[in-house]
């Protein structure tokens, strides 16, 4: 049996990408996939393996040992129920947003953080799906994050520091890989594919036989607070105003011009590695494979206003992260 892994990034549309799973699971589970998301992964199975490295006390390490025995049976009673591949959605496995602000680094020792789940899943690890983000909306939605989850207001020195900060997303790929290093890495832009979770799905568990079509490919979950109700937590708690924008209710974004130009070049030279080859390390896909646009078997039914509504001629195309799109009420951007 395979195990297939989506671990992130945070900020990504995860939480879209695992509700959509969570949501068709059982549909799923016909077509041989058994589906682990937070509301599974969180529940006590990953107790003592989702841990700052730096935390870990012999208590928690015994804990996490204990959480690889079950793990293993958990897997094993699934290939006795017939499943051959296990697909786990769970971000938390290489991070948090929490810690990358306090620390101000992008995904600080992943590879600690994953090497402790690899006695569970021995060498069945086949497919590794990471999304990726443009750094200046990367860091002004988790910053966002962060007001929400009681973060203060980022000073100037602290936006020089995410700006400055040395790790990329290309040194990510490696801590996977070298943890890894039998599995595929399949990495996807958010600004093409966040949208589409039934795209994402497709790259990691490959065509599927499923009995009926999947639905809730275009719900849209923990969004990024835009700048008006931003506004309102900070004054409940007694910030005021802090937070000075022209814009109403746009979404938030905290760095100068200068500071995204930099944050952006950044991200192009990230692009620029993978469209080379990554070193060999993982697979860059910037665009709907023909085949699987074509493939019959990735059935959807969308699910707007309570209207059924059938478009299986193709995958409908994620706007860029400065724009929108709009399917009945609700709006395609995160």
């Amino acid at each position: 049996m395979d195990i297939n892994l989506h671990i992130g990034a945070h900020r990504n549309a995860t939480t879209t990408f695992q509700q959509f799973l969570k949501r068709n699971q059982s549909t799923l589970r016909h077509a041989g996939v058994d589906v682990w998301t937070p509301d599974r992964t969180r529940n006590g199975l990953f107790s003592g393996l989702i841990e700052r490295p730096e935390d870990v006390t012999e208590q928690i390490e015994r804990r996490g040992q204990r959480s690889c025995g079950v793990i293993a049976i958990k897997l094993e009673l699934a290939v006795r129920a017939g499943r051959n591949q296990v697909l786990i959605a769970e971000e938390n496995m290489i991070g948090s947003t929490r810690n990358n602000l306090r620390q101000g680094r992008l995904y600080p020792l992943p590879d600690e953080r994953l090497v402790r789940f690899r006695p569970a899943f021995g060498k069945s690890v086949r497919r590794i799906g990471l999304s990726i983000r443009c750094y200046d909306t990367f860091w002004a939605s988790s910053l966002a994050y962060g007001i929400v989850q009681g973060f203060r207001l980022p000073t100037a020195d602290d936006l020089d520091r995410y700006v400055t900060q040395p790790r990329r997303w290309r040194h990510v790929v490696a801590d996977i890989a070298a943890v890894f290093p039998d599995a595929e890495i399949i990495i996807w832009p958010f600004e093409r594919f966040a949208g589409q979770p039934e795209t994402q799905l497709a790259l990691l568990a490959g065509n599927l036989d499923l009995p009926v079509p999947l639905t809730g490919a275009r719900d849209w979950i923990n969004p990024s607070l835009r700048c008006d109700k931003l506004r309102t937590i900070l004054a409940l708690r007694g910030e005021g105003t802090a937070l000075d924008l022209t814009e109403k209710a746009g979404r938030w974004m905290p760095f100068d011009d200068v500071q995204r130009m930099a944050l952006r070049a950044q991200y192009s030279v990230d692009l620029d590695w993978l469209r080379r080859g990554a070193d060999g390390l993982a697979r860059f896909v910037d665009a709907v494979p023909q085949a699987m646009a074509a493939s019959p078997d990735l059935k959807l039914r969308y699910d707007m206003d309570g209207t059924d509504k059938a478009n299986r001629g193709g995958l409908v195309p994620y706007a860029l992260s400065e724009g929108g799109r709009e399917f009945g009420t609700q709006k395609l951007l995160v």
